[in-house]
């Protein structure tokens, strides 16, 4: 009988350890779903591939090839594409041997973006639910020839995605980028962190802040940005949406309270001082404050959390009130943020 217990207990662990484990959502508003089926079946999104059609163009006939593409891609190429200069800039562009092989390896990943276009539609239907007057963007994909200070570009109607900047960490021209790029920045050049990424961006539009913010307010803007993404991709695990790895968001959840308590024994939140902001929410391999052993953007991190308590504590409220108010105590305060020992 101990035997078949033994056995049986086994089984059970292993079964549970199998199973998926439900994400604690309860920091998202609650939502109409039907409503949102609504919305999202009203909208469809295209990647526009700028990249292939640069270099679909019959290269004996730039000049002319660039014409044809204006209307399509004015953002671009704008009024005039075809002047000598644009076109010796595009033929440079095009015959570089690094963007050939970007582009080249471009192709094999990204041979279509189904998966990516079907994560746009779904996120902007809630963007729509969430925003009715918001404005559905134009989508472009790119070669950015490495242009690793902005995968992203989002302007009012046009959001642009450097595909060549998430070719997977393990890409050789990553490694090559040396100091310039260190590993855990390149580490989120993956596929993965595009739809978290868009949203990011896009949640400037969104997020209100002043010009001169305390730390608090400062980790407040990064951590509604967070907050953003997330409701518009509430399945996003949070390793995905902080750009960090499962050991490090151990951590990060492991010290919450720590951290916390930290920040305010040292009278860090209302600090303007931008070296100690600069420390709580800039990208880094760790945090200052807290040692090697822990993750760069502690600040931003904690700034999510209070944002979730926001959102959990004021079901009444629209998510929009957490996004355009400015003062950060306010929002601390509405938030009764108290993380747990």
């Amino acid at each position: 009988m101990k035997k078949q217990y033994c056995c049986l207990m086994i089984v059970v662990a292993m079964l549970l350890y199998a199973c998926p484990k439900k994400k604690n959502n309860s920091f998202q508003p609650k939502v109409e779903e039907k409503a949102v089926e609504e919305i999202t079946k009203t909208i469809e999104v295209t990647i526009n591939r700028y990249d292939r059609a640069l270099f679909a163009i019959n290269k004996d006939s730039l000049a002319q090839g660039l014409l044809g593409l204006q209307k399509e891609y004015h953002f671009f190429l704008g009024d005039k594409p075809n002047t000598p200069d644009n076109v010796r800039q595009m033929k440079a562009y095009l015959s570089d041997p690094v963007i050939k092989q970007l582009y080249k390896q471009v192709e094999k990943v990204y041979p279509n973006c189904e998966d990516l276009e079907k994560g746009l539609t779904e996120g902007f239907g809630l963007l729509k639910y969430y925003y009715p007057s918001a404005v559905i963007p134009i989508v472009y994909g790119i070669v950015s020839g490495l242009y690793y200070e902005m995968p992203i570009i989002y302007q009012d109607t046009v959001l642009v995605i450097g595909l060549d900047m998430y070719l997977g960490k393990d890409y050789k021209l990553y490694k090559q980028l040396g100091a310039v790029v260190p590993q855990y920045v390149y580490r989120r050049f993956s596929k993965e962190y595009i739809l978290p990424d868009c949203f990011k961006e896009m949640a400037f539009q969104y997020v209100a802040f002043n010009n001169s913010n305390t730390a608090l307010e400062e980790m407040l803007i990064e951590g509604k940005r967070m907050m953003f993404a997330q409701l518009m991709l509430p399945n996003t695990p949070d390793s995905i949406l902080m750009g960090f790895s499962q050991e490090k968001m151990n951590w990060l959840n492991d010290n919450q309270s720590y951290i916390w308590g930290y920040l305010i024994e040292k009278n860090l939140l209302y600090s303007k001082d931008k070296t100690v902001i600069r420390k709580l929410v800039g990208d880094a391999p760790y945090t200052p404050y807290f040692g090697k052993q822990s993750t760069g953007k502690a600040g931003a991190w904690i700034g999510l959390q209070i944002c979730r308590a926001w959102i959990k504590n004021n079901p009444d409220k629209h998510v929009s009130e957490l996004f355009k108010e400015k003062n950060g105590q306010t929002i601390l305060t509405q938030s009764r943020y108290k993380p747990q020992k």
